[in-house]
């Protein structure tokens, strides 16, 4: 039940989907409410420092995902999908990938920017690897900017088309991405 089976996802995908999920959407509506503050509100250094130790925990879940996918089977589609639906569901992982690293460089780059070390709720600190000019940051910062939006909007689409394969397909799709599948097939 931890492990994929071909029949459908373990608990420890289930898991990390799950967590990925809530940390996208609350760092993207923390991201949103720390551009109106101003410099004595108390959120103006608190937000930030949240922002970025969650933003190293949600890449250090992604690479776990990422690994995980590499030593785990990955279930077979559902009966009855469609080869549109197939390639387009596998799209669109990739582009979240994709815009998460994009989101993941972007972030440590505003970041660090100043030499300013990344840190995890104060318990670690990231090397500065790349300091970037002033000129870069804003560019830096319209691209993590973009990419949370693009982020949002596909993971809305991502949900939304999980729905519809529950209440309109009436296939097991987002079953499968809500309880663990039993089976004798484990690996």
């Amino acid at each position: 039940m931890l492990k994929d089976s071909r029949d459908g996802f373990g608990a420890i995908t289930i898991a990390v989907h799950w967590i990925s999920a809530i940390a996208i959407v609350f760092m993207f509506g923390l991201g949103i409410y720390m551009v109106d503050l101003g410099y004595y509100d108390p959120w103006y250094h608190k937000g930030p420092a949240l922002h970025v130790s969650i933003g190293l925990l949600l890449l250090l879940l992604t690479l776990v995902r990422l690994v995980w996918r590499l030593v785990n089977r990955t279930p077979q589609p559902v009966a009855g999908l469609k080869k549109w639906q197939r390639y387009s569901a596998t799209a669109m992982i990739f582009v979240l990938y994709a815009l998460l690293l994009t989101l993941f460089i972007s972030g440590y780059l505003i970041n660090s920017a100043e030499g300013k070390r990344p840190e995890l709720f104060g318990w670690i600190s990231f090397p500065v690897l790349l300091q970037i000019s002033p000129a870069q940051v804003d560019i830096a910062g319209l691209l993590h900017k973009v990419s949370a939006w693009l982020v949002i909007i596909l993971a809305s689409v991502h949900g939304l088309a999980a729905l519809a394969h529950h209440f309109v397909f009436r296939d097991r799709t987002l079953i499968r991405m809500l309880k663990p599948t039993k089976t004798k097939d484990t690996q």
